[in-house]
């Protein structure tokens, strides 16, 4: 089994400066040995490589980097456990040591497709879009097949603003995995940044029927179908993202801006009233106030 880490990152929609979630993936090794996990009193660089890999699965990435760590004082050479090491290293927020770790690992071997692929979203974390491209590029000249990293290198095109580009990666990765919400997610926020909203509505439809509790992917749908004017399936999509989500404040916001175009003043100024309780509580006490100026101006 692989185990799989999502990671948040936020780009701006452009529908009123809205923020959109993608996530990329950061993949360990296979599950360790269950009797190897079980080992108390570990004594080899295996034992400890495994048991380090035991504790990232439940979380304890400290713990994990304690253990790759004594893997790597009894054997250097091991890129495996540089390379995860690096992996706890990311899901502490500690990029320039995870970094450092993918260095050594790509050093003893220069072929280790996922060490480039995780040092590049190390980089994109960093904000350094075009290293980040760059160790997206190695992974894909190493595995033209890495659906993953076209899905990657897309997120860092968007970022530098190279939209096709961005639309490009993302059409390979879905023609080499049909079934990658994220893709069809990700294209349709290019989709939507540049004006095409029933392209993105398309890609949003896609993420939906592969994965029905994407809280984001209705509320994105129901922006872009407020673009086109259709406010009623907006609405119907707002309804559902907060089904999914009861404190989704944005969603309450949209709607309420929606149900204004439809002239359902008092659903319009109940809506805007719960997303500025939810974004006070959230600590966007700036939006919160925002909006309290406008019903203000409107009650």
């Amino acid at each position: 089994m692989i185990k799989t880490v999502s990671l948040l990152v936020l780009i701006s929609f452009g529908l009123g400066a809205q923020l959109t979630i993608v996530s990329q993936t950061v993949k360990a090794l296979p599950s360790p040995n269950p009797y190897l996990i079980s080992q108390s009193n570990p004594t080899t660089a295996e034992d400890f490589f495994y048991r380090g890999l035991a504790k990232g699965e439940e979380g304890d990435f400290r713990g994990a980097i304690e253990d790759f760590s004594r893997t790597i004082s009894l054997n250097p050479n091991s890129a495996e456990a540089y390379h995860n090491r690096g992996f706890a290293y990311v899901n502490l927020g500690k990029y320039q040591k995870a970094i450092a770790d993918y260095n050594q690992a790509i050093s003893l071997n220069p072929n280790y497709t996922q060490a480039y692929d995780n040092r590049g979203f190390a980089y994109y974390e960093l904000a350094e879009y075009e290293k980040a491209i760059a160790d997206y590029n190695q992974a894909i000249s190493l595995n033209p097949n890495f659906a993953q990293a076209y899905n990657n290198r897309g997120l860092a095109y968007a970022r530098l603003r190279e939209h096709q580009k961005a639309i490009a990666d993302y059409n390979q990765g879905i023609s080499l995995n049909p079934n990658s919400a994220e893709a069809y997610y990700n294209r349709g926020v290019i989709y939507g940044l540049l004006g095409e909203y029933e392209k993105a509505i398309a890609d949003y439809s896609q993420v939906i029927s592969l994965n029905p509790n994407w809280a984001e992917a209705y509320y994105f749908q129901g922006l872009a179908y407020a673009r086109l004017g259709e406010y009623r399936k907006a609405v119907s999509d707002y309804n559902q993202a907060i089904s999914l989500n009861p404190n989704y404040a944005r969603a309450y916001h949209d709607r309420g801006n929606t149900y204004g175009r439809l002239g359902e003043y008092q659903k319009a100024i109940s809506d805007l009233q719960k997303a500025a309780n939810l974004f006070e509580q959230q600590g966007n006490t700036a939006q919160a106030q925002q909006i309290r100026q406008l019903l203000q101006k409107i009650q």
